[in-house]
């Protein structure tokens, strides 16, 4: 990737642009009084000014996420321009406003709009063969049946009016809109459309999340555990009802079902059907059993045609082209759309008649691209934000605060998982020894500090989390206490806070103390491998490893980090191949089911982060649980276990931020809250009217 950007002339402006940015960087900090020893390296120094002050922007509060929307059971989405929830739940709280107004600059006229992130895993006009990250190319040319309020995060209709759930909430059924037009003259969207989308989701080498929800889970053959007629059903041409399964291959309650069919999981974006059987014979074939030579090129033909001519979906930009490892073209979709004579949507007329979205994984770079004017947006880290702000580019932030941040342990295949008894390894210094046929103990019983727990205790123990949030996201995050949860999610515990002094704060000794009582000493250290990479949102994650690192290091742990594409990251863990590993994830605010029990922890997911017996049961109770206080009660339990065992290392909560031009882009509003986290493409602001 790099070698290919490099050929590009523009690589000298860059490059030249670079040199003067490390120049100025290497003066600036000549002048600054030298950095306390107890400061994380590659966090990077920072003043009393946080990057919000610089930019303008008051600190005062950071946005908080949306609440977590609950539906009510058999309650109706959509009717009244949102969905049902519980009105218990905490609301959004909108970023702060300027405290003042910026200063004029001369605005300019750009056809296309440039917007640079970082490398992009997965690039691919294949849906199903990507990665989340690889749906910011997907996301602008793509609608769903729900979507997402950029203003609120509120679920809200789409391309379907309304919805509504039986009575277990296993069934959903939505309602089309008619007359919504596919790009390049596909004919009209109807049910046929979702069920096509939802086949290509489901293929047996399909590497997305939204499956499992489907189809429940695979035999050991490799099959799915429902079919296509058992999860879709098609009413009529503009009606349909999904049947959501659980692991045991039976209909399962599902509170996520409107995050799955909406903008905010970005995965279930119809495109046509009628398109994607254009090619390689009329069949809506997706994938073909061993040797059968006449289905395998029916699907040959279909996967080229949708290499060579992207997604047609039915949003107000279309698919242009897309040059691997360089960048991806849209356009403004021609004529009037959809969006602008319906009335209970907001209208849709794009201020550019193109986007190019390129990747440039160096943070300098990206920034020097923008300081050029080659880029108009960039994905950058907190410092050259400040940086950017100090030369009069504009900060834009999410309307909440949807990212967050922790460390994965690898290496914690403890269940009875055949897997993940053959992954195993108990040299492994943070992981137990597998209780094999039983669950594990719980927090309080004898048994459960184990020496694998001091030394998940002692990893968490030695980071300086307060001072680590000082300086990357200093006035805009807040603390997380347990991976992926909030305080506006349900099962919060709001003892967290108070036991996180005890059990989390930063304490080097104590580090120290428990590493030696498990025998681990100078000359016989902890060893771990950081996994570090660059991904679209995320551009502070390697500074933030750099940092995490230095404080093992100053416990005596022994750390190698290793740069990486984020495919290959991904390809380990979901192939449990991080022992002796750790990682970062940086991800948006999804909901408590869809991360903890069918992501990242249990036998259930595919990301195999953590598993051991005690999950998978809980997780088999959770995904089946009708009851909303039944499902608050697993939550709370399930936030308990993972606190008290260090299940991951937590970190922090914080709003998605980009820098733009302001002479050539005047505002977005995008809740930050769905997968590409620069979602609402179509709302970026022109500087020039």
């Amino acid at each position: 990737m790099a070698f290919h950007w490099f050929t590009h002339p523009r690589a000298w402006l860059y490059g030249s642009l670079c040199l003067v940015l490390l120049l100025i960087i290497a003066c600036g900090s000549a002048q600054e009084s030298p950095a306390s020893p107890s400061e994380p390296a590659g966090a990077g120094a920072t003043s009393d000014q946080s990057v919000s002050e610089v930019a303008g922007i008051s600190a005062e509060k950071a946005p908080a996420p949306a609440a977590q929307r609950q539906p009510s059971t058999g309650m109706t989405g959509g009717e009244s321009g949102s969905v049902s929830g519980s009105e218990a739940m905490a609301q959004p709280t909108a970023v702060p406003a300027p405290t003042a107004a910026p200063p004029a600059v001369e605005t300019r006229s750009v056809t296309r709009l440039e917007y640079a992130i970082g490398a992009v895993a997965n690039e691919s006009n294949r849906p199903w063969a990507g990665s989340r990250q690889a749906y910011v190319l997907f996301d602008p040319i793509l609608e769903y049946a729900i979507g997402v309020d950029g203003k609120s995060s509120a679920y809200v209709p789409e391309l379907a009016t309304r919805w509504e759930a039986n009575e277990d909430l296993s069934e959903w059924t939505f309602y089309l809109r008619e007359g919504v037009q596919f790009h390049n003259g596909w004919g009209e969207l109807t049910a046929d459309d979702f069920l096509h989308t939802a086949g290509i989701l489901t293929r047996p080498d399909s590497r997305l999340g939204t499956p499992r929800y489907f189809i429940g889970g695979r035999d050991d053959d490799g099959n799915p555990l429902a079919t296509p007629d058992q999860y879709f059903r098609k009413v009529d041409d503009h009606t349909f009802t999904i049947v959501f399964h659980g692991p045991d291959g039976n209909p399962a309650t599902t509170f996520d079902a409107e995050f799955v069919m909406s903008n905010a999981s970005s995965e279930m974006g119809p495109w046509s059907r009628d398109f994607w059987n254009s090619a390689g014979g009329a069949e809506a074939v997706y994938s073909c059993g061993e040797g059968d030579a006449a289905c395998l090129a029916s699907l040959e033909a279909k996967e080229k045609n949708l290499d060579d001519n992207g997604l047609q979906g039915t949003a107000s930009y279309q698919y242009v082209e897309i040059v691997p490892a360089e960048h991806f073209i849209i356009e403004k979709t021609p004529g009037r759309h959809w969006t602008q004579d319906a009335a209970d949507v907001a209208a849709e007329d794009p201020d550019f008649e193109e986007v190019r979205i390129f990747w440039v994984r160096e943070d300098a770079s990206r920034y020097a691209a923008l300081l050029a004017g080659e880029a108009h947006m960039a994905d950058l880290p907190l410092d050259l934000q400040k940086d950017a702000a100090s030369q009069g580019k504009k900060l834009i932030r999410s309307q909440f605060t949807a990212n967050n941040f922790f460390v994965f342990f690898g290496g914690m295949y403890l269940s009875d998982d055949p897997k993940d008894i053959e992954s195993y390894d108990a040299s492994v210094p943070w992981a137990e020894t597998p209780w094999a046929g039983s669950e594990p103990p719980q927090p309080g019983e004898a048994g459960f500090e184990t020496n694998g727990w001091k030394v998940r205790r002692a990893m968490n123990k030695a980071i300086n989390r307060e001072e680590l949030l000082d300086q990357l996201y200093k006035g805009i995050g807040e603390l997380m206490y347990v991976g992926y949860y909030h305080p506006t999610h349900y099962g919060w515990d709001d003892t967290w806070p108070e036991r996180y002094e005890e059990a989390y704060k930063y304490n080097p000794d104590e580090a120290r103390q428990l590493l030696a009582e498990v025998g681990y000493s100078e000359e016989n250290p902890v060893k771990v491998t950081v996994q570090s990479y660059v991904s679209p949102g995320e551009a502070e994650l390697p500074q933030a490893m750099e940092a995490i690192a230095n404080y093992w290091q100053q416990v005596g742990i022994e750390v190698e980090i290793e740069d990486l594409d984020g495919a290959t990251v991904r390809q380990r863990y979901r192939g449990r191949e991080m022992q002796h590993r750790v990682w970062p994830n940086i991800i948006i605010y999804f909901p408590l089911e869809y991360g903890n029990v069918s992501g990242f922890t249990s036998t259930f997911g595919r990301s195999n982060h953590y598993q051991d017996n005690w999950v998978n049961r809980k997780s088999f109770e959770w995904r089946n649980a009708t009851d909303f206080d039944e499902r608050d009660a697993l939550a709370r339990e399930w936030g308990n276990y993972a606190f008290e065992s260090y299940m991951t290392m937590p970190l922090f909560w914080f709003p998605h931020t980009v820098v733009v031009d302001p002479s050539v882009v005047s505002d977005w509003v995008y809740p930050g809250s769905t997968v590409p986290r620069g979602g609402h493409l179509h709302s970026v602001t022109a500087a020039a009217q």
